[in-house]
């Protein structure tokens, strides 16, 4: 009867040491599994983050641009509101249609002025926009 026992106890310790082992292996796949995730989540937040960069220099890049032509612009009809200046001081008898030319080309200078500044304000408002909306984005994230 005792060795009866001893079997009884060595084969209840062996179907322990089996589900130890068998819950042992559960928890080592749910922690790799759990790894996995955490790593793909991460790999996801990492090409968000980039995405986001590319999309603010795009914005720093299309503003900066826009900016650069029109200040070629107005750099050329300045240089053509002085032209017309001086020829309206050499020429007494083009008075009037040299006149003429410097209060267009002094309108189109303003215009050009007044459309740089909308520009400038409607781009900065848009950045400002975009840069709450991606800063919005970026505290959704979690990075845990």
């Amino acid at each position: 009867m005792g060795h009866h026992s001893e079997r009884t106890k060595l084969e209840q310790l062996q179907i322990a040491q089996a589900k130890l082992e068998h819950e042992n292996k559960q928890k080592q796949q749910e922690l790799k599994q759990t790894i996995t995730e955490k790593f793909t989540r991460t790999s996801e937040q990492a090409r968000l983050l980039q995405t986001l960069q590319d999309q603010v220099a795009c914005l720093e890049r299309e503003m900066t641009c826009d900016i650069s032509l029109l200040r070629d612009r107005i750099d050329e009809s300045n240089r053509k509101y002085f032209e017309a200046r001086q020829r309206h001081e050499r020429a007494e008898q083009e008075f009037v249609a040299s006149k003429l030319d410097l209060f267009n080309c002094q309108q189109l200078k303003e215009g050009l002025e007044e459309h740089l500044f909308t520009i400038i304000q409607l781009n900065e408002t848009k950045k400002s926009e975009k840069l709450q909306e991606l800063h919005d984005k970026l505290q959704k994230l979690s990075f845990k």
